[in-house]
């Protein structure tokens, strides 16, 4: 909200020493104050990873690490968090807490008792060292029970020793309260010439209990693919009016490229098998190094379908002594902390491209990490950078990075195919004339072409 200062009684006079003794009068002080804080809850907050040793971030529904994060009002269902920090030595002292949004995720200006009446910030004490790994590392767990008062868009942060100013990670998710019903329009799409990249989606929402006259203004959705909030619009409006019913369709947040197959890398072991992309193995007392073969761009070629965890990752371990294949059921408890930490040598062969190029997916959270930025060797007219991954199962992809959407895009280097098999989450918001905050009040997951 724009802070006005009355010209008689705020405005600093023209000379620098008056301007000096009115910015450090309390009045001043009081007005930076506001102004800062003015500034601050127009910043949004996305998913992110702030310091360096945080590595193999899960933010999950429940136990199953595959599981999109969100909670049922009301519903006795937990969200977990973990990660690993890579240290020697004991653990470090981190702390939670929660923050409400509004759909673009704004900080709320709701008081926390309103939303979430457990505690201003929680510290994580689950945690444990890693055992016979060449790279130490601490694994933290953190439980987060449902208590939510009220549904609607939050983030989960984590700061080191519960300091506001030393963000360590952010996660986004949300609460949900199931009043609407959500109808999808599985009729066909037209696939012909330009077309054949995109994927359309067309549904219906019935408003039950929240019907009204304005529910134009007041309902909005956003569509998920794959789970992925960075090109998420959550401010969808409905194309057409029915008589108990809104209609979505033929609008840009609805039409949205099918991008192409992911990558897999398997690294759950080293000693019995391997990934088909792994060309050497090199061993060293500090490491493992895992060098790929060379890739290269899938764009302009034939689509081919394969298997794919749709963005997603698992950690595991086939080397152990006790092997984990046979007992994985969402969560491997021992690799937690028995999955040892490799050095990934990704190469990408391709002409170098005016935005920075990335590996993505989701164990880098899709935010702009530049850990996993991917560095051009003009020698070898290549992409390529060593990356630290944990040992599991990934998905991946080559992708560039365009700052004027915050997001990335993968199309430009994986291509984009309507027979792409994804997974769409349709999320339905509600701001009602008495409410002081968007509400969630649907969702339904649609998979295409699976």
């Amino acid at each position: 909200m724009p802070f006005f200062i009355p010209p008689s009684s705020a405005q600093a006079p023209p000379n620098t020493k008056s301007s000096c003794r009115w910015a450090c009068s309390p009045g001043g002080r009081i007005l930076k104050a506001l102004l800062l804080s003015t500034f601050l809850w127009a910043v949004p907050l996305r998913d992110t990873i702030a310091d360096p040793a945080i590595y193999t971030v899960q933010f999950y529904r429940g136990q199953n690490t595959l599981a999109f994060p969100y909670l049922g009002l009301n519903e006795n269902q937990v969200l977990t968090l973990e990660f690993d920090e890579l240290r020697e030595g004991g653990a470090s002292d981190f702390w939670v807490r929660i923050q409400l949004c509004n759909r673009h995720w704004e900080p709320s200006t709701l008081p926390l008792t309103e939303y979430w009446p457990a505690f201003l910030s929680d510290r994580i004490t689950e945690f444990s060292l890693s055992v016979g790994t060449r790279v130490p590392y601490v694994h933290y767990r953190y439980q987060l029970r449902n208590l939510f008062q009220r549904s609607g868009f939050y983030v989960i942060e984590v700061f080191r020793d519960n300091d506001p100013a030393r963000l360590v990670l952010r996660r986004r998710f949300y609460v949900v309260e199931n009043v609407v019903q959500i109808a999808p329009d599985w009729g066909g799409q037209v696939v012909t010439g330009a077309r054949q990249r995109f994927q359309s989606l067309s549904f219906k929402v019935y408003p039950r209990s929240l019907q009204s006259l304005q529910n134009y203004q007041e309902l909005f959705c956003g569509v998920l693919q794959n789970g992925r909030w960075d090109r998420t619009n959550l401010n969808l409006r409905p194309t057409f009016l029915g008589q108990n019913y809104l209609e979505y369709r033929f609008q840009p947040g609805l039409d949205m490229e099918a991008g192409n197959e992911f990558r897999m890398l398997d690294l759950r072991s080293i000693l019995r098998r391997r990934s088909f992309q792994v060309e050497r193995t090199l061993w060293s007392d500090s490491g493992i190094v895992v060098l790929l073969s060379p890739e290269r761009p899938r764009a302009n070629t034939v689509y081919f379908s394969q298997i794919d965890l749709n963005g997603r990752f698992l950690i595991q371990v086939q080397d152990l002594p006790i092997d984990t294949t046979g007992r994985w059921a969402g969560r491997d408890e021992l690799s937690a902390t028995q999955a040892d930490y490799f050095w990934v040598e990704f190469r990408l062969q391709a002409d170098k491209y005016p935005q920075p190029v990335y590996v993505v997916g989701g164990f880098m959270g899709w935010s702009p990490d530049p850990r996993y930025e991917l560095y051009y060797d003009e020698a070898r007219g290549e992409y390529r950078r060593r990356i630290r991954l944990k040992q599991g199962v990934y998905d991946y992809l080559y992708a560039l990075y365009d700052p004027a959407c915050a997001c990335f895009r993968t199309e430009p280097l994986e291509g984009s195919y309507f027979e792409t098999e994804n997974i769409y989450l349709i999320v339905v918001g509600y701001r009602g004339f008495t409410d002081r905050e968007d509400r969630v009040v649907g969702h339904r997951w649609i998979g295409v072409y699976e």
